[in-house]
């Protein structure tokens, strides 16, 4: 049995990039490798987490997580890191996939695997190549670290294109983000769901996940004014932890023409509770100014939820026009006002058939097929990285 370690955020850390890793863990463990997790002791620390905590508060965990997981990373910590090579040294792996999202963790990547050189196979799953924030180091920093791949796993076309200007000699596999099924608990049905939430219109639009500068929510707000004067019988509700000035979009909404029909929660919503959220809502908004994918979106069509999006990134390459979505050009709060108006005058059921057909192709599944692949490869030379 080939054995392979995963690295980066897993449970307990919340968020997508710990369900990337479950999934992950699911797909190949289902194919018959045996993998195990390496985690974190310190992910980030907390003078530079925005928000209230890094760890899953759920009182459901819907997912089954890896089974065997061991938090021995601090990011800040150099010894650690060491530890960590010596630690899968001894298991003597086949491979090692690092799950990679942030610059922010190049040192620790890159110790790991020039520790690890010439004695298995190094491979990053990437999300983004460079933040949706982009500072000035990111780049530098993701070119410094990804040097050390054999082989990257991209999820989106986007970022395979990104890597190929970079690293044009390594190889790069496609996959996508799986479909977030795991948040369907069955507890509501949709009236059920608006009667919770005390959803007094006809129709929802959601803006639902973490709240940052890229995200767009601004533009959103302005378009619902749009919305709300050509049809009042829609509700925005924004919902998910605030990851920037919360007082901004506070007088935006204090402002608004159509302010008693937003709800804004600034929360980060726990497992438990995200189901009603999407159960209740017409159509999910991602008005992003950038992005390369978005968990949120696999959220949305797991639960049959059209989307309207912004053509940034890899967005365009999921959201099918008048099929599953709609698509805009960001920084557009008028042409995302009548993408919105006019799904929401449209029949539902078409959208949901699409959602549904489409979310049956996407996910890790192809990921054992690439592993196998990967490994008919020979381990690289540890002097020289290349393949003897």
């Amino acid at each position: 049995m080939k054995k392979i370690v995963l690295i980066g955020p897993a449970y307990p850390y919340r968020g997508g990039q710990a369900l990337v890793e479950a999934y992950l863990y699911q797909e190949l463990t289902r194919a018959g490798y045996e993998v195990n997790t390496i985690t974190f002791t310190l992910m980030y620390p907390p003078v530079l987490f925005p928000g209230k905590t890094q760890y899953d508060q759920s009182s459901v965990v819907p997912f089954s997580h890896p089974e065997k997981i061991t938090r021995m990373i601090n990011s800040i910590w150099p010894i650690s890191w060491w530890r960590t090579i010596r630690h899968i040294r001894r298991q003597q792996p086949d491979l090692v996939i690092f799950v990679w999202w942030m610059p922010f963790f190049a040192p620790v990547y890159w110790t790991i695997a020039r520790g690890l050189r010439g004695r298995t196979r190094i491979v990053y799953l990437i999300e983004n190549y460079i933040s949706h924030e982009e500072r000035w180091f990111d780049r530098w920093a993701s070119r410094f670290c990804l040097r050390t791949a054999e082989a990257f796993i991209c999820e989106s076309g986007y970022v395979e294109a990104d890597l190929a200007r970079d690293f044009p000699q390594t190889p790069c596999y496609r996959t996508t983000l799986s479909i977030y099924d795991c948040y369907d608990l069955k507890r509501y049905t949709r009236q059920e769901a608006r009667r919770k939430l005390g959803v007094r219109h006809r129709k929802m639009i959601l803006f639902f996940g973490l709240i940052r500068p890229y995200k767009g929510l601004a533009n959103l707000i302005r378009a619902f004014e749009q919305v709300a004067r050509e049809d009042p019988e829609v509700e925005l509700w924004i919902v998910g932890e605030c990851y920037e000035d919360e007082a901004k979009y506070r007088r935006m909404i204090a402002a608004h023409p159509a302010r008693e029909r937003i709800h804004f929660r600034n929360q980060f919503v726990p497992n438990e509770e995200l189901e009603v959220y999407f159960k209740a809502c017409d159509v999910v908004c991602l008005p992003y100014d950038s992005a390369t994918q978005s968990g949120i979106l696999m959220i949305a069509y797991a639960f049959g939820v059209p989307v309207v999006a912004t053509r940034v990134g890899g967005l365009p390459e999921l959201v099918l026009p008048d099929r599953t979505g709609k698509l805009v050009e960001p920084g557009n709060p008028a042409a995302l006002a009548g993408a919105l108006l006019e799904i929401l005058q449209e029949d539902r059921t078409p959208y949901q058939a699409n959602v549904r057909n489409l979310a049956a192709t996407l996910g890790y599944q192809n990921i054992p097929q690439i592993v196998a692949d990967i490994l008919k490869k020979p381990v690289p030379c540890p002097t020289c990285g290349e393949a003897p």
